[in-house]
């Protein structure tokens, strides 16, 4: 008998069902969560019962098939694939320990200090972790040499893309959850993003990650990817410390599935307690325009002296879960069998 791990995980890669029947359910979900969405408006796509739902965990599919690696020398993303590039964000230290490299598309993180840092995902491919991410720390004075190791949230291309480049450039080791090394592993050559990373070192559920004087611990948050890991770690504003929390996989963009949904759902209620347990008041992403970094990069930057840190959002925040775990459940009674 197969496990419920496996049942899930294995419905990734299942023709989707229909729609539902009845939509009563999914529009009370839908509505709560989008209450819930008015101070994050970044994810109130999520409720959108209209909306078409992308599989992009099939490898069947054109966006993930298999497909040729380039020739030796040639980067990830170059050729008829690549996408027109989103005018960038520049490079910010958002708090004292951690850095934004991202873009309007993709965000990449770096926490930790001189005496060691934690590289949070790496963009697109090849060319924008070099630009993004190095260039970034050259902008803003930081040592590419102090990354001990690179943490890839889930295994989408936008996330792992160009981490290969920073590893080989580095000597640093990539870690992911084993479930997203696992189910990363058959995907080919992406015209944007590239091969999929070698298999690196394993990051379980609730494991605490050290390096240099900083840690974070990693959740286990299944549902966008089956092994997405979202982050709870101390950073700090003037000395002044906040809990930050990361979530790891946001998207709706896995099939028509409602036992993932589900999952998802479940995700988000594991790491509505862990904050809470954590004392969590700044909510982050790995996509700028979910969380809003873009905006509140901004307001940081016209900051006076003494007014609070546009990011700290105290128990308020809580709502962001109610967003996710109302909207996966909208989703979930929308493609639910008819009883």
């Amino acid at each position: 008998m197969k496990s419920v791990h496996s049942l899930v995980c294995a419905a990734f890669f299942l023709p989707a069902t229909g729609l539902s029947q009845d939509m009563d359910e999914a529009k009370a979900h839908a509505e709560r969560g989008l209450k819930a969405a008015e101070a994050f408006p970044g994810y109130a796509s999520l409720c959108n019962l209209e909306s078409r739902i992308r599989n992009v965990n099939d490898r069947s599919a054109s966006n993930g098939a298999r497909r040729e690696r380039p020739a030796s020398g040639q980067r990830s993303g170059q050729g008829g694939g690549e996408r027109a590039e989103r005018p960038p964000l520049p490079p910010m230290q958002v708090f004292d320990n951690l850095y934004f490299l991202g873009n309007r598309s993709v965000s990449a993180w770096l926490y930790g200090t001189d005496e060691g840092y934690l590289l949070i995902d790496g963009l697109n491919n090849d060319e924008e972790a070099e630009k993004y991410i190095l260039g970034g720390m050259e902008t803003l004075g930081l040592d590419p040499d102090r990354i001990e190791a690179i943490l890839v949230t889930h295994g989408h291309g936008d996330h792992y893309g160009g981490a290969d480049y920073i590893s080989e450039e580095l000597g640093v080791e990539i870690l992911m959850s084993a479930e997203d090394w696992k189910f990363m592993a058959p995907f080919g050559v992406h015209p944007r993003f590239g091969p999929p990373p070698p298999r690196g070192t394993d990051v379980a559920d609730g494991e605490v990650l050290e390096f240099g004087e900083s840690s974070l611990t990693a959740h286990l948050t299944p549902g966008h990817t089956p092994g997405g890991l979202s982050l709870v770690f101390d950073v700090y504003d003037n000395g002044i410390p906040h809990a930050a929390m990361m979530w790891g996989g946001t998207g709706f963009n896995f099939g028509m599935y409602p036992e993932i949904f589900r999952q998802y759902a479940d995700s988000a209620v594991k790491m509505r307690d862990l904050s809470q347990e954590a004392g969590v008041d700044v909510m982050l992403s790995n996509h700028s325009r979910r969380d809003g970094s873009d905006v509140l990069m901004a307001e940081l930057a016209e900051r006076e002296a003494g007014e609070a840190h546009p990011f700290v959002v105290g128990e308020e925040g809580y709502d962001l879960f109610t967003v996710l775990e109302e909207c996966a459940l909208a989703q979930a009674a929308r493609f639910a069998e008819p009883e």
